[in-house]
C-alpha cells in the first residue's frame, strides 16, 4: 500500500509539478488549493504526510496547521511539510512555531521532494 500525500498549494502550476513528482516517486497525491480545504481533507482521509504551502488565500498555511494540531489526536503526529518560496531569514523558525515539522523550497526539486518523503515517511 502506498502512502497518501496531501499537497497544498493555491498555485496550479506548483499543484502539477508536486502532484508529477510524487507520481514518478510511486505515490498519489491529493490537492486542497486553500488551508480551509486541507482541514477538510485531512479530518476525511487518512493522510501519512502533508506538503503545505505558506501563503494562500481563504485560509494561509500558518492558520491551517495551527487549527490541524489543535484537533490532538494523531493530527498532533501527521508531518507536515511547509512549502514556501520565502527565503526570509526566520521562515522557517516561524513554520516550526506554527506546528510544521519541516520546511522545503520553492520551486520543488524532484531530489529534495524525494529526501523529504523519504525522511518523513522512513522509507
Amino acid at each position: 500500500m502506498t502512502a497518501k500525500i496531501l499537497v497544498v498549494e493555491d498555485d496550479f502550476a506548483n499543484q502539477r509539478v508536486a502532484s508529477l513528482f510524487l507520481k514518478k516517486l510511486g505515490y498519489e497525491a491529493d490537492i486542497a488549493e486553500n488551508g480551509l480545504q486541507a482541514i477538510d481533507l485531512v479530518e476525511k482521509n487518512s493522510y501519512q504526510l502533508v506538503f503545505m504551502d505558506c501563503q494562500m488565500p481563504i485560509m494561509d498555511g500558518f492558520e491551517a496547521v495551527r487549527k490541524i494540531r489543535a484537533k490532538a489526536g494523531i493530527y498532533e503526529t501527521l508531518p507536515i511539510i511547509a512549502l514556501t518560496a520565502n527565503v526570509v531569514n526566520g521562515i522557517d523558525i516561524e513554520c516550526k512555531e506554527a506546528g510544521m515539522n519541516d520546511v522545503i523550497n520553492k520551486p520543488v526539486q524532484l531530489q529534495s521532494l524525494k529526501e523529504m518523503v523519504e525522511y518523513w515517511l522512513n522509507v
